[in-house]
């Protein structure tokens, strides 16, 4: 069986169409599919990565591993003389530019935050309130300049006509600022708001919302609990 030509592969990776031949050939050719798979794969996670992702310069170990699968020699730059298909090139040249883009966007997270890891800056279990059946957690952190609150209320009951609210509140509950709300699991990753002082609003409370177009707070509270800052 004669199989698809690597250049020919790379175009329809690309986003060309295949020729009717190289169509009919890989509906029924394993070996040739994997390899446009392998090049789409390429190409897809290529071009997901723009500008916003603010690439870096990658070190010079990063063009001398290019090199080495291109078995390029040093201060080489033309491949008129290479002998292995262009398709070959490209998947090693284009893995290569994703890896350098990957790794780029990761030092850029690291080195603007400064951690590798998010700061716990607290954390409380949530306790049920009035005659309800369910208790939880919730947690504060902190990676760079933004601060995510964490809650867990494993087993809460579905509610047919509303949802579930979480809130930040004065230690009194006299003032309460809604900040997001809870998925079907009872877990919820919330950014809160810039400026908003966990210290201020150290209550956390999780309540049952309706669709009623008031955006207050409906008085019925499931679980509460006092962060330790």
């Amino acid at each position: 069986m004669e199989h698809c030509n690597d250049d020919d592969l790379s175009i329809i990776a690309l986003g060309e169409p295949a020729s009717p031949a190289d169509e009919a050939h890989l509906q029924q050719c394993p070996r040739c599919q994997s390899r446009l798979d392998q090049l789409s794969a390429v190409v897809s996670t290529a071009r997901q990565i723009d500008a916003k992702d603010g690439l870096m310069t990658p070190p010079p170990a990063v063009w001398d591993a290019i090199a080495d699968e291109l078995d390029m020699q040093p201060g080489v730059t033309s491949l008129n003389s290479r002998r292995r298909p262009r398709s070959g090139w490209l998947l090693a040249a284009a893995a290569a530019a994703v890896g350098v883009a990957i790794g780029s966007v990761a030092t850029i997270g690291v080195t603007s935050t400064g951690e590798t890891s998010p700061a716990v800056l607290a954390e409380v279990g949530l306790e049920p309130v009035g005659d309800q059946a369910v208790s939880g957690a919730a947690r504060i952190e902190r990676v760079g300049a933004t601060t995510t609150l964490s809650v867990e209320v494993p087993g809460l009951p579905a509610v047919d006509d509303g949802y579930y609210e979480v809130w930040m509140a004065t230690a009194d509950a006299g003032t309460m600022v809604a900040v997001g709300t809870l998925d079907a699991d009872g877990t919820g990753s919330i950014t809160l708001p810039g400026g908003m002082d966990v210290a201020e609003f150290p209550l956390v409370d999780v309540s049952i919302e309706h669709f009623d177009g008031d955006a207050g707070h409906s008085a019925d509270s499931v679980v509460r609990g006092l962060l330790a800052t």
